[in-house]
């Protein structure tokens, strides 16, 4: 895996042992996605538009999410992150959690999973 390559795109490509997406019933499970950014808002961009992808890739967009979990190393970027993930939304917000972490994955400051309605 380089740079530039997602977790979600390692994970959909079967280098990593998960998967991108995983449909059951009416709802679509997407795992956690990273963006690896030196720039914090470009960082929680890269995630969200990671998140938009799987869910362009199942016909979906932002507004069929219905829950998200949000991982920071440190929340001290939770105005920065908020500020960049409503710009995703124009139809009303998922509801979510936010968890404070000591570490993520490729040393990633944010992490987002989220569920989204495939109806």
């Amino acid at each position: 895996m380089n740079d530039q390559t997602t977790i979600g795109q390692a994970a959909a490509a079967g280098a990593l042992p998960f998967a991108e997406a995983k449909k059951a019933g009416h709802l679509l499970f997407i795992s956690g996605q990273i963006g690896v950014e030196t720039e914090f808002g470009q960082e929680v961009r890269h995630v969200m538009e990671n998140i938009g992808r799987v869910l362009q890739g199942h016909g979906l967009g932002y507004s069929h999410l219905v829950n998200v979990t949000i991982y920071l190393t440190d929340m001290a970027s939770y105005g920065e992150m908020n500020k960049v993930y409503s710009e995703f939304f124009r139809d009303g917000f998922p509801t979510r959690v936010c968890i404070a972490v000591k570490e993520l994955a490729m040393h990633a400051k944010i992490e987002i999973s989220a569920i989204a309605s495939l109806s």
